[in-house]
């Protein structure tokens, strides 16, 4: 066997392991009994063991040394040979036992989590918190850095990204989002909603609403499936088992159908993943900000455009024929696009989400940093919301207990969101200048000229160029804000008829 093969049959053997961790934390929010939390934990932290001893096994670094200095590999093999690099370097930096440990907290702080927003007690979680920010702070600690340690966390989920490279970007969408959301507050003229707020939407019929558009955008229920949970998510180990969830208030239907729609994009990427690299870095999703770049251009730029409501208006009157009765594709539109400053980020409008997304940033950059502690999070997390979007969380379930990521350590996590919403406009650019009917494609449901293009052109590439590379690959050019801003800025203006 030769070096390349033998790696790729030991990275087969770690990405096993990983997907057997996957489908045990799916279980854990999804199905499991409270009583197995104990015992959860104790698999999760064998399974991270695991797979960390597999991966800092000394002869993947021998294979990598041996396949780097290697002329002829193609571009896929360089792929998987960069990647593995990435990993294997990142791993050796951390302890087994640290790990292991990690994996243990991280399911009990989850459950700590659930119970604490339940019951709208910070202190039920804020002990486990405290640790979880320790542990990242150690972790990031080990990892190294060059500038601020928050750099070390930001690089795991989007490689390359860094406090310097995020903090003028987002300024510059603050610049430009911020009057914009002004401007729709003192001047727009807002929907009317009370036909949202006046009836009630069952939740079996959100879960047939949701499933049918699912189903009609191309995701493939005979590889996946869809269940509820207190935070919306996807996951699953290969694109013959890809699982999402969503959750649902029988005061407010968007919230189920919105949520659907971003998960299934996450979901028709991890089913479009090259099959030929099965096992290999190389067919994995590339990173979280392309990641997200799928589920907010289904969620969002399709799911909220005109069009879509126009073809979605006569599934939404099969389910709901009383509360639709007198509901236009129109009233519709402008209704899903209303915009309001929120104090839920998952329910956020486009206008406002990106400063949602601010808000967590600064806040982990102070906490990673030592400047604020735990303690402090409740009142740092309120008085910030006062700030950037004028209102304050009245519990804290509505404010600091709202998102799961702390909870398993994610740091680094929100900023990912932004860069989808940015990657998203600049996709969908370019896909329009290659289908020149998409609008009558989306008004009609003929959603697989966009799918197939996505495919092609982002879901089939996997990792085997860094996010960034495959940005301007599918676009032509680097990533860039400047789509989105103006995507927002057209949008927000004929919502609301403020002049230019």
């Amino acid at each position: 066997m030769n070096a390349y093969d033998e790696l790729l049959e030991r990275l087969k053997d770690i990405d096993l392991v990983n997907q057997i961790g996957g489908l045990l934390g799916w279980d854990q929010e999804v199905l499991m009994p409270p009583k197995a939390a104990k015992l959860r934990a104790e698999q999760l932290s064998w399974i991270s063991r695991t797979g960390h001893e597999k991966l800092t096994d000394s002869r993947i670094g021998e294979l990598l040394e041996i396949l780097e200095k290697d002329t002829n590999l193609n571009e896929i093999q360089r792929g998987n040979v960069r990647l593995a690099r990435d990993s294997y370097n990142k791993a050796t930096k951390l302890p087994t036992d640290f790990v292991a440990e990690m994996a243990m907290h991280k399911s009990k702080s989850q459950i700590s989590w659930t119970e604490a927003r339940a019951k709208n007690d910070f202190s039920i979680f804020r002990n486990d918190l405290a640790k979880m920010v320790e542990m990242s702070r150690q972790k990031a600690d080990y990892l190294g850095f060059q500038e601020v340690r928050y750099d070390a966390l930001l690089d795991l989920y989007e490689s390359g990204l860094t406090v310097s490279k995020v903090d003028p970007l987002f300024a510059g969408l603050r610049e430009n989002v911020a009057p914009l959301v002004k401007k729709v507050i003192e001047d727009g003229k807002k929907p009317e909603m009370s036909w949202v707020h006046e009836n009630n939407w069952s939740k079996e019929g959100q879960e047939k609403l949701s499933q049918s558009i699912s189903e009609s955008i191309g995701f493939d229920f005979e590889a996946g499936r869809r269940d509820a949970s207190t935070h919306p998510f996807c996951g699953g180990p290969n694109p013959d088992d890809v699982r999402w969830t969503t959750r649902y208030d029988e005061s407010d239907p968007f919230g189920s159908l919105y949520g659907s729609l971003h998960e299934t994009g996450h979901g028709l990427y991890e089913q479009g993943r090259p099959r030929n690299l099965d096992f290999q870095p190389a067919g994995s999703a590339n990173g979280l900000g392309v990641h997200e770049s799928q589920s907010r251009l289904w969620e969002n730029q399709v799911g909220r455009s005109k069009e879509f409501c126009e073809w979605a208006l006569p599934t939404w009157k099969k389910y709901f024929p009383e509360q639709m009765k007198n509901v236009s594709a129109d009233e519709l539109w402008r209704s899903v696009n209303f915009v309001e400053p929120s104090l839920i980020r998952v329910e956020a409008d486009e206008a406002t989400y990106n400063l949602h997304i601010m808000i967590r940033y600064e806040i982990e950059k102070r906490l990673i940093a030592g400047e604020i502690e735990v303690d402090d999070l409740p009142d740092v997390w309120d008085d910030m919301y006062e700030e950037y979007l004028g209102i304050r969380a009245p519990n804290r379930t509505l404010g600091v207990l709202q998102d799961i990521h702390w909870s398993f350590g994610a740091f680094g996590y929100f900023p990912t969101y932004t860069l989808g919403n940015l990657y998203s406009a600049q996709l969908l650019t370019a896909a329009r200048k290659d289908l020149p009917n998409h609008d009558e494609d989306i008004r009609t449901g003929n959603f697989t000229p966009l799918l197939e293009w996505m495919r092609r052109n982002v879901h089939s590439r996997g990792s085997i160029i860094t996010p960034a590379e495959l940005v301007e690959e599918a676009t032509g050019r680097p990533p860039s804000p400047n789509d989105f801003v103006e995507y927002l800025k057209q949008k927000v203006e004929k919502l609301y008829d403020l002049a230019a």
